[in-house]
């Protein structure tokens, strides 16, 4: 953390000084000059507190540590969070589309996963229906999911 304050104090400190040359220094080209070598000064004292003996870089020394814990806390909360708005938006959308062709349903359950490529799959849909023909109910699922599993519950559709 001193290493910060060192690097803040001296850029200040330069900026200061540099604003006074300039305002000293005269019109013309030698300003121009004068502005690209304040700038290369500016940056200088700002990468030397990196650097090694001859101009290597050492970065090792201002590793930022994280709490693993959680940080997976954070990403399982993420996931699970991800997972039940997509339950929700898909479970809304399954219902529009089963009410289109004049099917009443119930409770929607979908089971959701990801995968190796951090993508959502739909690993199964359960629908709870007063209908008869839950062949119709899975041919619509069906033509929106082929690959999902699908299951129809004779229940209420309330």
């Amino acid at each position: 953390m001193d290493t910060v304050k060192t690097i803040i104090f001296s850029a200040c400190v330069v900026g200061v000084v540099s604003t006074m040359i300039e305002i000293a220094s005269p019109e013309g080209t030698m300003k121009k000059q004068l502005d690209l070598v304040i700038g290369l000064v500016l940056v200088m004292t700002v990468i030397t507190p990196f650097m090694d003996k001859d101009f290597r870089f050492r970065l090792n020394d201002y590793t930022v540590s994280y709490d693993k814990q959680v940080y997976d806390d954070i990403k399982g909360y993420e996931k699970a969070m991800v997972l039940e708005n997509a339950k929700t938006e898909l479970s809304d959308y399954l219902r529009k589309k089963l009410t289109a062709v004049g099917i009443n349903c119930g409770e929607i359950i979908i089971t959701l996963d990801v995968n190796e490529y951090n993508q959502i799959e739909i690993t199964k849909v359960q629908i709870s229906s007063k209908e008869q023909d839950s062949e119709k109910i899975k041919e619509t699922i069906h033509s929106e999911l082929p690959k999902t599993e699908v299951s129809v519950i004779a229940g209420d559709s309330s």
